[in-house]
C-alpha cells in the first residue's frame, strides 16, 4: 500500500464528526480510568524490578596486615566464589580492618537466586578462615539494599542498659512495621563479659594464654547427645556444661588451687568502642532501616516517621535524642515534586506560548487539553503495565509536556486555515485534518522509534532507557488519536458557521478585553515573528539561488563546533556537582589514640557549627577510629545557596586544623579528575605477586614520568607503612617442640584476645572475651617475653624461637579477577593529551614485563567508555530507523537526506549550548540527545511532505518550497518553542535531594531545538533542492544507460516521457 493511501482519507475525522457522543465517552471514560489509575499507582524512588547485577561481601578482621587478610580471608573466598553461576567478574580488596569482595554478575542472573548461592560458598569458605572471624556481610546492590530511612540516636551516657533500652523501645518497634526487612544499628554494642588476664599471675600459676583460651573454649556449651527411653517414653538427651552465672565462670579452677578470678579479672559491661559515630556534635547511634522488595516506599517511610513521633513521646527515651536523618520518602516526594513543578510551569509556559502565536482563547484551551489528556492515557498504561510513578518515569512525562501539544498544534492550524480560505467546518476538518494525518503519525513515529536500538545498551542503562521509554510512547500515541479524533471535533464544535462571522454570545465587556489583548498580541506577533516570517521568504529565495554558500556556511559551523565547542565539552557519567553532600576521610598516625581523635573531631564539629548556615548543610556526621575519621554533610533541600559540592569540599578541607602527619583524602581526585578530567590516563598491572607487582609498578611510573606530555605521576595510596613481623626460626622452633601455629596463637590472642562461647542468662546469649590487660601488651619487650607452650607441656620464651624485624606493609591490596592489581594514573599536559595518550600506549604495549606480569587499560575507563560507546551505537541506529521511515513517507532513498541533516544541526546547538554553560554531557545528556534525533526532523517532515503535496498539484518545485515554507513558519515555530519552553524549568530547576541534575538533559534538547529549528527552515528546503537535482541527474543518466542502442523515440512517445514529479512535455 503507498502511503499516500493513507494521506487524505480521514476516516478517523469523519468518525469523530459522525459519531460525536460516542467519541465523547471514550473520551470521559479514558480521563475517569486514568485518574483511578493516578491515584492508584504507586510512588518509589527508582522503577520497580530493578535488579543491579552487584553483590558485596565484607568481613571485618582488624588490626591485621594486608596480606594476613588476603591470604587467610580474600583467597580462599574468591576460590569460592568464583565458581558462582552467572558471574561475570571478581574484585577485592584486602586491609589492614577486613576484606571486601564485589561481584559483577552477567545481566538478567536473578539476583536472589544469585544472592543464596552466595552466602553458601561463603559459609562453605568459613571454614578457611581465622576462628576469630564473627560477622560477615552481604550486600545487594538493588533497590533493597538502599536504606528506606536512617535514625539518629543520642543516649544518655547515665543510663546503664543503653543496648537494652534501644533494643526494645526502638529496634523491635521498627523490626515490627508492615514492610521493614531489616534494621541495621552502627555503633550500638551489647554488653560482653570480659576476662583480663593479670600477665604475672597467669604465668606465676604456670599458666598461658593459649592453652587456657582452648581450655576454656571447650567448657561452656549444649550438645545433643541422642535419645534414652524412660519407661515407654523416649526422651531426647542433651549433655549441658554452661555456667549458671558469672560467679560460677570467676570460680572456674584453672590450675592446682587456682580460681579464674585469681588471675583475672571479670567484668560485664559494654565493650570498648572500636568507633565512634557523632551526630552534630553529639555522641550518637545510626539506625538503618531496610524496607522488603515488595513493600511500598512512601508507605513504609510514612509509618517510620509515626514509630520515631511515638518514640519522642516515649517516657523512657526522654533523655534520648532520637530523630530521622534520612528519610527516603522525603526524597521521592522532593524528586517528584521537583519534576511535578517543572511539568507544571513548563505546561504553562508552553501554554503562553500557544496563545501569543494563536490569539483565540477557545482553541488554545483545546490544544491545552491534548497534555492531560495524553498523559492520563499515559499514566493508564503504566499502571496496568505494574510500573510505578518514580523519576525515571515522571521524568518521561516531564519530556512529553513540550511534545503532546506539537500534533495538535498542526492539525488545529490546518484546520482553521483552510476555514479561512473558504472551506465549510466539517470540510476544513476533514481536509485539513486528512491533508496532515500522514506526516503527523510519521513524525510521531520518528520519535518513538528512537527508543527501539535500547536492546543495544547494556545492564542498568538499558533497565532505566525503557523505563523512561513507556511513557514517553504510550503519551505520544495518545496525543496522536488525540489530534486526529478530538482535535477536529473540538475545533468543529467551536467554530463559526460561516467565515468572517465574529459575533459571538460573549458579553460586551469581555468581548471588549478580548479584542484589547488580542490588538495586543497581534501587534507584538507582527513586529517579532511576523517580521521574522517575512525576512525568512527573502533569506531563503538568496540561498535558493546561492545554495553553495549555505554549503560553505554550514561547513564553516561544524568546524567551529567540532574543533572549539566538542574540544572542551567532554562525556561524562555525571555532572560535578550531581552530589547531596560532602565526604572528607582523615586519616592519622599510627600512634594516635581514639581520645586524641576524638578531641580533633571535637574540633572540628566547632567549625562545623559556625559554618553550617553558610554552607547550607542540614547535618553532619562523624564516625572515626583512632587512626581514621570521616566527617560527612548533607545540604539543605532544597539547596539554599549555590556553591558546588566540590567547592564546599575545599572550603572544609582548608577549614580543618591539620596536624602533621595527618592526611586527607577527599574522593575529588578519583571520583572527578579521573572520570571528567580527560588530561589524565591510566593503566592496570595484573600479577600474582604483590611484592613484585609493586617493583615493576614503581619502575614504570619512574620511566613515565619522563615521557613528553606526561606533567606527573598521581602516586597510589599504597604507600608502604612499616610493621613489625615475628620471623620464625624454624630451626630453633623445631628443637624446643614449637608448633608455629600455636606461636601465631599465642601472639593473636594475647595482643587481640579471643572470643569463648557466650554465656546465656535469662534466655539471652551474652558475648565473652579474654585477652591480656593493656599494660601487659603495650610494648615489644612484653611481646618478646610471651610464653609458648611446646609440645612437651613445658613453655618457652617467644624471643627463644622467634627473631623481630620491621619491614613493609601495604594499607590495601586490590585483586581484579583472583590477580593482584595495581593501577598507574598519569597526569598529561593540557593540549597534548591525544598524542601523549598514544605515545602511552605504544611505550608500554612495547615493554617486556616479567613473566607472570600483564597489562591493560584502566577497567573504569574501559566500562565508561563501552557504555558510551553503546550510546552512541543506540543513536546511530535511530538515524537509520527514521531514515527508513521517511523512505516510506517520501517515497525516495535521496530526499530524506534533505531531513536528516537536522539532527547534526541539533548538534551544534548541543555543543554550544554546553560549551557556554559550562557543563559536559552526562549519562541524561546522552539520553537527551538520542530523544533529539526523533524530536529534531519532525518540522522537516511537515514541510517536506507540503512541498510533495504542492508539486503533485503542478506547482513548480522553487513556488512550492517559498509557498510551503511561508505557510509552515508558523506551525514550525509554535511547535519547536512549545517543546523549548516547556524544557526551560528542566533547565532551571536544579538538583533534587537525590542529587540528580537535570540541566545536561534540559540543555541538550533546548540546545538542539534551538539551531535545528532555526537551521531547518532553510537547510532543509535548499537541500531538498540539491537532493532533488541528484536524483533528476541520476535518474536521466539511468535512462541514457538503458535507451542507449534503442531506436530514437518517436515525436508521440517524445510527448509523454516522465519527468521527476511527473508527465511533461519535452
Amino acid at each position: 500500500m503507498s502511503p499516500r493511501d493513507l494521506d487524505s482519507s480521514g476516516k478517523l475525522t469523519r468518525f469523530s464528526l459522525d459519531r460525536r457522543i460516542t467519541v465523547l465517552v471514550l473520551f470521559v471514560t479514558a480521563l475517569v480510568v486514568g485518574a483511578v489509575a493516578a491515584t492508584g499507582i504507586p510512588l518509589e524512588l527508582i522503577p520497580k524490578g530493578f535488579e543491579s547485577p552487584f553483590l558485596g561481601v565484607y568481613i571485618p578482621y582488624r588490626d591485621t596486615p594486608a596480606q594476613e587478610v588476603q591470604e587467610k580471608i580474600t583467597i580462599p573466598m574468591e576460590e569460592e566464589l568464583s565458581s558462582v553461576k552467572g558471574i561475570e567478574g571478581i574484585s577485592s580488596f584486602s586491609w589492614v580492618n577486613g576484606s571486601r569482595v564485589w561481584l559483577t554478575f552477567k545481566q538478567g542472573t536473578d539476583m536472589d537466586v544469585a544472592y543464596r548461592e552466595v552466602r553458601d560458598r561463603v559459609e562453605r569458605a568459613r571454614a578457611l578462615f581465622p576462628d576469630d572471624v564473627e560477622r560477615i556481610y552481604y550486600r545487594k546492590h538493588d533497590e533493597s539494599g538502599i536504606p528506606v530511612a536512617m535514625i539518629g540516636l543520642a543516649v544518655d551516657p547515665d543510663i546503664k542498659d543503653s543496648y537494652n533500652l534501644i533494643q526494645q523501645e526502638i529496634i523491635k518497634p521498627l523490626q515490627r512495621i508492615d514492610g521493614v526487612a531489616s534494621v541495621d544499628a552502627q555503633g550500638l554494642e551489647e554488653k560482653e563479659i570480659l576476662i583480663e588476664l593479670d600477665r604475672s599471675r597467669l604465668e606465676g600459676s604456670g599458666l598461658n594464654i593459649y592453652s587456657l583460651s582452648m581450655e576454656l573454649n571447650g567448657d561452656n556449651f549444649t550438645m545433643a547427645s541422642g535419645s534414652v527411653r524412660h519407661g515407654s517414653r523416649k526422651l531426647l538427651l542433651r549433655s549441658v556444661a554452661r555456667y549458671d552465672s558469672i560467679e560460677a565462670l570467676e570460680n572456674r579452677m584453672v590450675g592446682r588451687n587456682v580460681r579464674l578470678k585469681d588471675i583475672a579479672t571479670i567484668t560485664y559491661d559494654e565493650p570498648e568502642k572500636k568507633y565512634r559515630v557523632r551526630v552534630n556534635s553529639r555522641p550518637a547511634f545510626a539506625i538503618m532501616v531496610f524496607k522488603e522488595g515488595q513493600a511500598n516506599t512512601m508507605e513504609v517511610s510514612k509509618r517510620i516517621e509515626q514509630m520515631v513521633a511515638d518514640a519522642q513521646d516515649n517516657p523512657r527515651l526522654q533523655t534520648t535524642w532520637v530523630a530521622t536523618l534520612f528519610n527516603q520518602g522525603e526524597i521521592i516526594d522532593d524528586s517528584l515534586g521537583t519534576l511535578l513543578n517543572s511539568g507544571r510551569i513548563g505546561g504553562l509556559l508552553a501554554l503562553g506560548v500557544l496563545f501569543i502565536f494563536l490569539r483565540r482563547f477557545r482553541l488554545t484551551v483545546i490544544i491545552a487539553l491534548s497534555i492531560p489528556m495524553s498523559i492520563v492515557i499515559g499514566l493508564t498504561a503504566m499502571y496496568f503495565a505494574g510500573e510505578s510513578l518514580n523519576i525515571i518515569t515522571l521524568l518521561g512525562l516531564m519530556i512529553c509536556v513540550g511534545l503532546l501539544v506539537d500534533n495538535s498544534v498542526v492539525v488545529a492550524e490546518n484546520i482553521h486555515r483552510m476555514h479561512r480560505d473558504g472551506l465549510g467546518r466539517r470540510d476544513a476538518c476533514i481536509r485539513g485534518a486528512g491533508e496532515i494525518a500522514l506526516a503527523i503519525v510519521m513524525a510521531t513515529l520518528t520519535t518513538i522509534v528512537v527508543f527501539l536500538p535500547v536492546s543495544l545498551v547494556e545492564g542498568q542503562g538499558q533497565f532505566f532507557l525503557m523505563r523512561l521509554a513507556i511513557p514517553i510512547v504510550v503519551s505520544l500515541l495518545a496525543s496522536l488519536v488525540v489530534a486526529l479524533v478530538f482535535i477536529p471535533l473540538a475545533v468543529y464544535v467551536t467554530l463559526p458557521h460561516a467565515t468572517g462571522n465574529g459575533k459571538s454570545g460573549r458579553p460586551g465587556w469581555f468581548r471588549r478585553v478580548h479584542d484589547r489583548l488580542n490588538t495586543i498580541l497581534r501587534v507584538a506577533y507582527d513586529g517579532t515573528f511576523g517580521k521574522l516570517n517575512h525576512g525568512y521568504g527573502h533569506v531563503l529565495g538568496f540561498f535558493l539561488k546561492r545554495r553553495l554558500d549555505l554549503v560553505i556556511v554550514l561547513l564553516v559551523m561544524f568546524a567551529a563546533t567540532v574543533g572549539i565547542a566538542f574540544q572542551e565539552v567532554k562525556l561524562t557519567d555525571s555532572q560535578e556537582d550531581e552530589r547531596g553532600g560532602f565526604e572528607i576521610d582523615i586519616e592519622f598516625p599510627r600512634n594516635t589514640t581514639l581520645e586524641e581523635t576524638e578531641a580533633w573531631f571535637r574540633d572540628v564539629e566547632k567549625i562545623m557549627e559556625e559554618k553550617q548556615e553558610e554552607l547550607d548543610l542540614e547535618g553532619y556526621i562523624v564516625v572515626h577510629r583512632s587512626t581514621w575519621g570521616e566527617l560527612e554533610g548533607w545540604f539543605n533541600s532544597p539547596r539554599t545557596n549555590k556553591l558546588k559540592p566540590r567547592e564546599v569540599t575545599k572550603i572544609v578541607v582548608d577549614l580543618l586544623p591539620l596536624k602533621p602527619g595527618m592526611k586527607v583524602y577527599t574522593g575529588e581526585e578519583s571520583e572527578i579528575e579521573e572520570e571528567k578530567n580527560d588530561s589524565v590516563h591510566g593503566f592496570a598491572l595484573q600479577g600474582d605477586d604483590y611484592e613484585r607487582l609493586e617493583e615493576v609498578a614503581k619502575n614504570l611510573e619512574n620511566y613515565l614520568a619522563t615521557v613528553p606530555g606526561v606533567l606527573g605521576v598521581q602516586r597510589s595510596g599504597d604507600q608502604a607503612p612499616q610493621e613489625l613481623a615475628l620471623v620464625m626460626d624454624r630451626q630453633r622452633a623445631q628443637r624446643q617442640g614449637v608448633n608455629p601455629s600455636v606461636v601465631a596463637g599465642v601472639v593473636s590472642y594475647a595482643l587481640r584476645g579471643t572470643t569463648l562461647p557466650h554465656y546465656r542468662e535469662n534466655g539471652k546469649d551474652i558475648p565473652v572475651r579474654i585477652r591480656f590487660r593493656e599494660e601487659d601488651r603495650q610494648n615489644l619487650d612484653d611481646l618478646a617475653s610471651f610464653m609458648v607452650p611446646t609440645d612437651t607441656g613445658a613453655v618457652v620464651p617467644l624471643s627463644s624461637v622467634t627473631d623481630s624485624r620491621v619491614v613493609p606493609t601495604y594499607r590495601g591490596i586490590f585483586r581484579r579477577n583472583k590477580r593482584v592489581t595495581r593501577n598507574i594514573t598519569l597526569d598529561l599536559e593540557e593540549g597534548k593529551e591525544t598524542e601523549t595518550r598514544a605515545l602511552l600506549d605504544y611505550i608500554v604495549h612495547n615493554t617486556d614485563f616479567p613473566e607472570g606480569i600483564t597489562v591493560g587499560a584502566d577497567s573504569r575507563r574501559n566500562e565508561q567508555r563501552e557504555d558510551q560507546m553503546a550510546m552512541m551505537m543506540a543513536a546511530l541506529f535511530s538515524v537509520v530507523f527514521i531514515y527508513l521511515l521517511m523512505g516510506y513517507l517520501f517515497e525516495s532513498f535521496i530526499l530524506p537526506l534533505s531531513v536528516i541533516l537536522t539532527i547534526p544541526l541539533a548538534a551544534i546547538g548541543v555543543g554550544w549550548a554546553h560549551f557556554f554553560a559550562g557543563l559536559d554531557i552526562d549519562f541524561l545528556g546522552l539520553v537527551g540527545a538520542i530523544l533529539l534525533i526523533g524530536v529534531v526532523v519532525n518540522n522537516g517532515i511537515v514541510l517536506i511532505d507540503y512541498v510533495n503535496r504542492l508539486r503533485n498539484q503542478g506547482m513548480a518545485r522553487r513556488e512550492a518550497i517559498l509557498f510551503a515554507s511561508d505557510r509552515r513558519f508558523r506551525p514550525i515555530m509554535m511547535t519547536a518553542l512549545t517543546t523549548i519552553f516547556g524544557m526551560i524549568p528542566l533547565l532551571m530547576g536544579g538538583r533534587s535531594s537525590l542529587g540528580i541534575s537535570y540541566t545536561s538533559f534540559g540543555m541538550t534538547l533546548i540546545g538542539g531545538m534551538t539551531t535545528a529549528t532555526l537551521m531547518t527552515l532553510l537547510v532543509v528546503p535548499v537541500f531538498y533542492t540539491l537532493f532533488d537535482d541528484a536524483r533528476e541527474s541520476f535518474g536521466l543518466a539511468v535512462r541514457r544507460v538503458l535507451t542507449r542502442g534503442k531506436k530514437p523515440m518517436t515525436a508521440t512517445t517524445a510527448a509523454v516521457v516522465p519527468g521527476p514529479m511527473g508527465t511533461r512535455a519535452p
